[in-house]
């Protein structure tokens, strides 16, 4: 693998799609325009460079964007003529995919997803073997073989083979396995709301929620030909789903992205609820495991010393929640490779990322999985035999937190990050792995290029609303914005 120091350049031709704001290219994958950013002369050298440096058997999933479907067949082609053999879930969520990856032992994976982004967007999750995210290393493999333009054309007698793989079914069972009440939680017959945003998840989280015992009540699960509301899962996109809760009285109400490895609550008295809670409350029902029970064997192969990892941008409740139950809490950069990268070198128990991410190491999709997030949760409100997830939220405190995208071009962002180190950096505990981060007694400022979208993202969390309020407005003023 190349060396992640080396940082090597992308082609002129894609560079300048990346400048041009129609494409992006980092860990989180690779997100760009139609038209623009994903140019079929670019589509099929970015698979044959994932090609040339991957084994023989590739997974391949997608999530339901219309131009889902005309990247598949290209990606297949390109991958058959390259002699890989493709086992295909078709349409699944982003962790299902992951999941299919790491059972049936392939060597990588292409997802096809834009995660959150608008309709116009599509792109290229890669993972490789385990089922894990390309890293910076392998992220620089991938533009080293792009870069040398490698040809990984074979004969006739070597093009690869196509089979289709029962990924959902997969997934789902060993989610059942690994909770440890699935019993209790079924006995409960919880009503419950999934709106699906007509994607990747539509047709596999009702489908475990019934195998739980739940009566599920279905939004936007349906197929479309578009998104039926913003496919980002924030409070003004899914005021449907939470006036639905509330109308439906239900126990839970569970709101996910395209792809579907992010997971927003809802609850019959608040209707949609703050992503930030996501976390927490699934790890509230982890915790409970351990606590009622001799937990799984894949905890205790972890040992005592294993924690909770979240990323620099993630509520200050999981670490309040891990700490009561007398388990270490670190923090990682933002995404979900940087996130694992931790996990794993630490062992953790459990993780996520605070924008509705939960990561149960033990499962296959050892990565955000809006599945196993509602799994937990689930988990959580049996073993409290607490009939709905309102009366959940009254263990928690409240969150006092904001997010703010704010329109930067590039050049200006190593200034901006100066001049808020400047301002607030004096008293405070500073973190540079990803952007900024500055840690106070009354909370934290985190401010970070967006890997996923051209913006540059401004996240405060205060211990009480005057806390935030003035680390809020000493953050603008640190960086000369106006409103």
């Amino acid at each position: 693998m190349a060396s992640r120091k080396k940082n090597i350049a992308l082609p002129p031709s894609v560079q300048k799609s990346v400048d041009a704001g129609e494409l992006m290219v980092s860990v989180s994958g690779i997100r760009g325009t139609l038209p623009g950013g994903l140019r079929p002369d670019h589509l099929a050298s970015f698979i044959q460079s994932f090609a040339a440096i991957q084994g023989k058997t590739i997974v391949l999933g997608n999530d339901a964007r219309p131009s889902g479907p005309a990247i598949r067949e290209l990606i297949l082609g390109i991958l058959k003529l390259s002699g890989k053999d493709i086992l295909d879930t078709g349409l699944a969520p982003t962790p299902t995919v992951k999941a299919a990856l790491n059972q049936k032992k392939a060597s990588a994976g292409i997802i096809v997803t834009a995660s959150h982004n608008p309709i116009q967007w599509n792109g290229l999750k890669f993972l490789k073997k385990g089922g894990f995210f390309f890293g910076a290393s392998e992220l620089e493999a991938w533009k080293a073989a792009l870069v040398q333009a490698v040809d990984t054309t074979v004969g006739p007698a070597k093009l690869g083979q196509y089979s289709q793989v029962d990924g959902a079914s997969l997934h789902i069972n060993s989610i059942l396995k690994r909770i440890p009440n699935v019993n209790q939680i079924r006995k409960k017959k919880y009503r419950v709301v999934v709106d699906a945003v007509s994607g990747a998840g539509r047709e596999a989280m009702p489908a475990l929620l019934e195998a739980l015992g739940c009566k599920v009540i279905r939004l936007n699960c349906e197929k479309s030909s578009g998104f039926p509301r913003p496919p980002e899962p924030t409070p003004a996109a899914l005021k449907e789903f939470g006036k639905l809760c509330q109308k439906e009285k239900v126990a839970a109400g569970f709101a996910l992205d395209p792809d579907a490895d992010r997971l927003v609550p809802g609850t019959a008295i608040a209707g949609a609820i703050n992503e930030e809670y996501t976390l927490p409350l699934s790890l509230m029902g982890y915790v409970q495991s351990l606590r009622s029970g001799p937990g799984k064997k894949e905890d205790a192969g972890r040992g005592k010393k294993g924690g909770v990892v979240v990323n620099l941008s993630s509520s200050l409740l999981t670490s309040l929640v891990a700490e009561e139950a007398g388990l270490k809490f670190a923090r990682s950069p933002v995404g979900e490779a940087n996130v694992v990268e931790q996990m794993l070198s630490t062992k953790a128990l459990f993780g996520g990322e605070g924008n509705g991410g939960v990561i149960d190491p033990a499962l296959p999709s050892f990565g955000r999985d809006s599945l196993a997030g509602a799994a937990w949760i689930l988990s959580a409100m049996a073993q409290f035999n607490i009939s709905g997830l309102d009366g959940m939220l009254q263990n928690l405190p409240a969150i006092h937190m904001r997010k703010e995208k704010i329109e930067m071009k590039r050049p200006r962002i190593p200034e901006a990050f100066r001049k808020l180190k400047k301002s607030m950096g004096q008293r405070a505990t500073v973190d540079e792995r990803d952007g900024l981060w500055l840690g106070f007694p009354e909370g934290w400022v985190h401010l970070r290029a967006s890997n996923t979208e051209p913006v540059v993202r401004l996240i405060v969390e205060g211990r009480n609303a005057s806390d935030l309020e003035t680390l809020y407005q000493a953050a603008r003023k640190a960086l000369g914005i106006r409103k």
